[in-house]
C-alpha cells in the first residue's frame, strides 16, 4: 500500500439494524504501513459509555471486526484517534485493503457505522477476529503448564521428610563444654545435622567428631534438580496494538473536505437538486466563520445577504465534475436574465436548477462558485 491514501466516511447510528441519524464522521489515512484513524461522535443520546472500536471486513453475510481500542462517550459525543501498522492486520488472516467500515456497539439493539464499501449492517452478524495461531498457541501454554506443574510436584515429593529429634541430657551438657573449650582455628569439621526439623549448619571440634558423629543423626538431603526452563509466552491479544494519540498531535486536514465534515455534524443536510446525488449543507451566515478567512469577507457579499434574507439559508455542497470533486457555495434565487448579471458581478456566475428543467428561467435553483 504504497503512497498516501486519505478519505473522509460518516457515521451513523442503529437502532435495531435501522439507520437512524447521522452520528459523527471518520478520517482514515494511510501513509505507507501507518494508518491514522480519527473518529469524531456527536449527537448520540448516549450519556456515559466506553465503547470499543472496530475495523470490519465481510465474509459471506457475517461481519468480521478487528478491534483498534476503546472510546469514551460522554454526554453523547467522543473524540479519539489511533495509529497502528497496517502489518498487524495481517495476523488475523486479512489485509487493510479488505477492511469495508468501522462498527462501534453501544449496546444490545444499538450501534454506530460507517462503511466505504456498501454492504448490510446487522449487529446480529458481527463477530470478532482472533489473530491466526493464537487459539493452538493458547492450547499449547495450557499443555506446558500442566506438564510442568506435574514434574514440580513430583521433584517435591522425591525430597526426604526429616522428622524433629530430640536432644538428650548427655548432648546438652556435651554442647556446653565445646562452647566452653573450642578448638583452634582449622581444627573443626563441618557436618550436616538435623534440630528440631531443620537443616544446620554445625561445627564440630575433630576431637569430638566421632563421638558426635555416633549420637547425632545425620542426614544426607538431596539438593532438588533444577528444571529446565520452560518459556510460557503471554497469551496473545485479540487487538491490533494500536497507540491512542493525543488530539493535537494528529496531521490536521486543512482542505475542504474536513470543513465540510465539520459542517456536517451541525448543519441540515440535503440533496436539493432532483435527480442528481449531490451532497448539500444548509447553512446560516455565522458558518461561513468555519471557512478560511480569507473567505470571511463572502458575509458582507451583497447578492449573498440578498438571497440569504430570501429564503433563509445558503447552500454548501460538493460536486464531482470530469472525475474531480470540487466544493461549492450556492445562493438560492429564481433564474432571470437581469438576476443572472448581478450574481456574475458578485462572483456566482453558474446556476444550477433545483428540479430537472429543459429551460433555466424562471426555475428556482442556486446560483453558485466554486472555491
Amino acid at each position: 500500500m504504497a503512497g498516501l491514501q486519505r478519505f473522509i466516511t460518516y457515521i451513523n447510528k442503529y437502532e435495531n439494524d435501522e439507520k437512524m441519524d447521522n452520528s459523527g464522521f471518520a478520517k482514515i489515512e494511510i501513509r505507507g504501513s501507518l494508518c491514522r484513524v480519527e473518529i469524531h461522535i456527536r449527537n448520540t443520546s448516549v450519556n456515559e459509555t466506553e465503547a470499543t472500536v472496530y475495523l470490519f471486513t465481510r465474509k459471506e453475510k457475517n461481519m468480521q471486526g478487528i478491534s483498534v481500542g476503546s472510546m469514551e462517550i460522554s454526554r453523547g459525543c467522543g473524540d479519539v484517534r489511533y495509529a497502528f501498522d497496517t502489518k498487524e492486520i495481517q495476523e488475523f488472516g486479512v489485509s487493510m485493503e479488505e477492511m469495508q467500515g468501522i462498527f462501534i456497539p453501544l449496546g444490545e439493539s444499538s450501534f454506530l457505522a460507517s462503511q466505504w464499501k456498501e454492504g448490510i449492517l446487522s449487529q446480529g452478524s458481527f463477530e470478532v477476529l482472533e489473530k491466526h495461531g493464537a487459539s493452538e498457541q493458547q492450547s499449547e501454554e495450557v499443555i506446558v503448564q500442566a506438564e510442568t506443574e506435574e514434574v514440580l510436584e513430583q521433584n517435591e515429593s522425591s525430597i526426604p521428610k526429616v522428622q524433629p529429634q530430640q536432644q538428650s541430657t548427655a548432648e546438652i551438657a556435651r554442647q556446653k563444654q565445646k562452647r566452653a573449650d573450642p578448638e583452634p582455628d582449622g581444627q573443626q569439621e563441618k557436618e550436616v545435622t538435623v534440630k528440631n526439623g531443620f537443616v544446620i549448619n554445625k561445627d564440630v571440634p575433630s576431637s569430638q567428631a566421632g563421638s558426635v558423629q555416633q549420637k547425632e543423626n545425620k542426614v544426607s538431603v538431596a539438593a532438588p534438580q533444577k528444571m529446565p526452563e520452560t518459556k510460557i509466552q503471554p497469551q496473545e491479544d485479540t487487538n491490533v496494538r494500536a497507540t491512542e494519540l493525543p488530539l493535537e498531535d494528529f496531521m490536521e486536514e486543512t482542505g475542504w473536505d474536513r470543513i465540510f465534515g465539520k459542517l456536517r455534524l451541525k448543519s441540515e443536510i440535503c440533496f436539493p437538486f432532483e435527480g442528481q446525488e449531490i451532497e448539500c449543507i444548509r447553512m446560516n451566515l455565522n458558518d461561513l466563520r468555519d471557512f478560511p478567512q480569507k473567505y470571511w469577507y463572502l458575509s458582507k457579499n451583497s447578492f449573498l445577504l440578498h438571497g440569504f434574507f430570501n429564503y433563509r439559508h445558503i447552500l454548501f455542497g460538493a460536486i464531482r465534475e470530469n472525475g474531480k470533486k470540487e466544493y461549492f457555495l450556492g445562493i438560492p434565487g429564481v433564474f432571470q436574465n437581469q438576476e443572472r448579471l448581478m450574481a456574475s458581478m458578485f462572483g456566482f456566475p453558474g446556476f444550477r436548477t433545483a428540479k430537472a428543467a429543459a429551460y433555466k428561467t424562471g426555475n428556482f435553483g442556486y446560483w453558485y462558485r466554486i472555491i
